[in-house]
């Protein structure tokens, strides 16, 4: 068996020459304004089969607009892509972006499935380039300080995880992107719960799961996928998660949490609040003072490319990559097995 070849970094020494395919809202209104504003990143092609937003955004940016890819990568030889297509396009683009000798950003989920997450991750180590996916949740600045305290010991043996992403109904916009199977991989779990399990695992260092049971429907919306999951993941670290995704919330404001029970002290996100029992009783602090959670989640687009430049150039560990994303498919794979079999799943029995 051959041996895969090794990541060479990009130049520090210069930007970052960067091709942005899919120019839907995702790159327009989270991408786009932060890449103009970095001064480490060259912006040398722009690619989607829409001619309007080609046209429209390259005159815009000033940057070099394509309908076909093969044509932008002749052109352009970008250093490394990132990639904001619907889900069906994501490994073939990727594959393909590889293949012109260039590393991959890819949007989340970062594909349909745990097979073709498994595809992409053998893709780039074979290949000898970064796969990163652009899970911004963990890069907010609550989730990383949360990463450290927990690193240090200071919450002791953490053993529940409460996590829940509800939005309001009223807030459902009917998008194949979102609600065909076929192009996105399935529903809610897809789009809200896969960033939280990535969150959980990765502050846990990705422990085994020991057992699940988990419940899905689609009564709420009446689509092909999944409006809403509910699940219990025991991991081998004796840690457990309590996940709790909707596309249906019938409520007045979107719910956001996650709560985290450590032996000797409990956290809350977004925004990070530590409670612990002192002397005179609960000792409150909030660690994270600008709780609002659109400033948290806004400035964690800025962190994650910052930091996803550093890692192209060498000069930072790679982190969010498409391995690791392998490990959150499982999760999510067995999450939906669970719910289609309608029974608990044991390891050590499976």
């Amino acid at each position: 068996m051959t041996p895969p070849d090794p990541i060479t970094p990009l130049p520090g020494d210069r930007p970052v020459r960067l091709a942005l395919v899919g120019l839907g809202s995702a790159a327009q209104v989270l991408h786009l304004p932060v890449l103009s504003e970095m001064d480490e990143v060259e912006l040398v092609g722009l690619c989607d089969v829409e001619s309007y937003k080609v046209a429209m955004l390259s005159e815009r940016t000033g940057v070099p607009g394509f309908l076909e890819l093969e044509q932008m990568f002749e052109k352009t030889h970008p250093g490394a892509v990132l990639i904001c297509t619907p889900t069906i396009s994501h490994l073939p683009l990727a594959l393909a972006a590889m293949h012109y000798d260039a590393h991959v950003i890819v949007e989340k989920p970062v594909a349909r499935d745990l097979a073709e997450t498994t595809r992409l991750a053998d893709a780039a180590r074979e290949h000898g380039k970064l796969a990163l996916v652009a899970m911004n949740q963990r890069f907010r600045q609550d989730v990383a300080i949360l990463k450290n305290y927990m690193e240090a010991g200071k919450l002791g043996d953490v053993w529940r995880f409460r996590s829940g992403w509800l939005k309001r109904i009223e807030r459902w916009n009917h998008s194949p992107w979102l609600d065909e199977r076929n192009i996105s991989g399935g529903g809610v779990l897809m789009d809200l719960g896969v960033q939280l399990i990535d969150i959980i695992l990765w502050l846990m260092d990705y422990p085994a799961v020991r057992r699940a049971v988990a419940f899905t429907n689609n009564i709420t919306l009446g689509r092909e996928v999944e409006d809403t999951v509910a699940a219990v993941i025991e991991f081998a670290n004796d840690s457990l998660l309590q996940l709790d995704c909707s596309w249906g919330l019938r409520a007045d404001r979107d719910v956001v949490y996650t709560y985290v029970d450590g032996s000797e002290a409990a956290a809350r996100l977004p925004g990070l609040t530590l409670t612990q029992v002192g002397r005179e009783g609960l000792e409150i602090s909030a660690l994270v003072k600008d709780a609002d959670p659109r400033s948290i989640y806004g400035a964690s687009f800025r962190t994650q490319l910052q930091q996803f430049v550093n890692m192209l150039r060498g000069e930072l560990e790679p982190a969010s990559t498409a391995a690791e994303a392998v490990r959150v498919m499982e999760v999510v794979d067995l999450v939906y097995r669970s719910a289609a079999e309608r029974r608990e799943i044991r390891f050590d029995s499976d």
